[in-house]
């Protein structure tokens, strides 16, 4: 596996993945968009993870859509195995920058969800906040094979993805059923492509793997104005 940034650059293959990763250089350069604290549900999974394992530092974790590194550090923190890989050069150099000084070694590769650059069977955990729902219905599904096909046997994955009841649904133009350009202003969104799922979907989605344990959180902000609804799905392969 690859250890450090001098393996990123390998050009990506398609104009509409260049795209994609110009899209998130340019978020990832401004600090909002950078959050510094662990998604209290990907906090739940780790700790769960680390606490029915044997020994943590033999369980390797795979941060799919790795960003700036918030969540990599925590599971380096918690003594895993940690990896990560991002569409984006510039969220991978800061979160270069966020890894430095925990003494572990920086493992952060560039690639796409829809593409992992590991080799199969590769991990024991695998997570994908708030990633996997930025594309078609075909792209969620090949990442989610991805993430099946990298992970392990009984290796285990978390994954959000947003409900029909997120207020974004039905925001921008229609590209298929259920998968909408975003036309919203009031986040870092417009103009990205989301794909939303039914409960049936995600069963659906995750039938290759042996079990799926599905909750669903909401919160909402403006005063109550807007809605964020999400599935949380963990899976074992």
């Amino acid at each position: 596996m690859a250890t450090g940034l001098h393996s990123m650059f390998a050009p990506l293959c398609c104009s509409a993945m260049s795209a994609a990763a110009s899209h998130w250089d340019q978020l990832h350069d401004q600090r909002r968009f950078r959050p510094v604290y662990p998604n209290e549900n990907v906090v739940r999974f780790l700790i769960a993870s680390c606490l029915n394992a044997n020994a943590v530092s033999s369980l390797r974790f795979l941060d799919i859509g790795v960003g700036a590194g918030r969540h990599t550090r925590l599971a380096i923190e918690l003594g895993l195995a940690s990896y990560g890989a991002d569409i984006s050069y510039t969220g991978l150099h800061h979160a270069r920058q966020r890894l430095q000084g925990t003494g572990s070694p920086i493992r952060l590769v560039q690639g796409s969800m829809l593409a992992l650059p590991f080799p199969d069977n590769s991990f024991d955990l695998a997570l994908g906040f708030g990633v996997f729902y930025y594309g078609t219905r075909d792209q969620m599904r090949l990442a989610i094979a991805e993430m099946r096909r990298v992970l392990a046997v009984r290796g285990r994955g978390f994954v959000v993805l947003r409900t029909h009841e997120d207020y974004r649904f039905g925001k921008g133009e229609e590209l298929e059923p259920n998968t909408f350009r975003l036309s919203i202003s009031e986040t870092n969104e417009f103009g990205t492509i989301q794909h939303f799922v039914t409960s049936h979907d995600v069963v659906t989605y995750f039938s290759q793997f042996t079990s799926i344990n599905l909750e669903r959180t909401e919160t909402t902000f403006a005063a109550g104005k807007y809605k964020n609804s999400d599935w949380l799905i963990t899976v074992e392969k």
